[in-house]
């Protein structure tokens, strides 16, 4: 089982030992995991998860597992919380819905660049 956090994705890495002579020796550091039941209120169930203590913290400022998970998009999601999103929206009949598309984003023309236009488009109608 690898020791990655289902919250916040820390994960082990990798650094030296520096010892008083200057020494250098690879060793790893592990994040701080603890094995954490938590209850969906939503799904009526349980969900053990290894989260890291940072992620304990993050759980509950945002005021439990539901919220937090409904509050992320799924993309910025661990595959693990995003299971449990898509279960809580199937459950809330939330079917999976299309963004709305954006209005594209014109940039405004300076005044000299209307008139500059403008004067185009009159001396295209009297060619004509």
């Amino acid at each position: 089982m690898p020791r990655v956090c289902k919250v916040t994705g820390k994960k082990t890495m990798v650094g030296m030992n520096v010892s008083h002579s200057m020494r250098h020796t690879k060793r790893t550091f592990l994040p701080n995991l603890q094995k954490l039941s938590f209850h969906s209120d939503i799904l009526a169930r349980d969900f053990s998860l290894r989260i890291s203590t940072a992620g304990l913290r993050t759980l509950t400022k945002h005021g439990g597992l539901d919220a937090y998970v409904m509050a992320k998009p799924i993309s910025r999601l661990t595959p693990e919380m995003a299971a449990i999103k898509k279960a809580i929206e199937k459950k809330n009949g939330k079917a999976k819905e299309k963004p709305a598309k954006k209005p594209v984003h014109k940039p405004t023309r300076s005044a000299r660049l209307v008139k500059k236009v403008d004067a185009k488009k009159a001396a295209a109608k009297k060619a004509k």
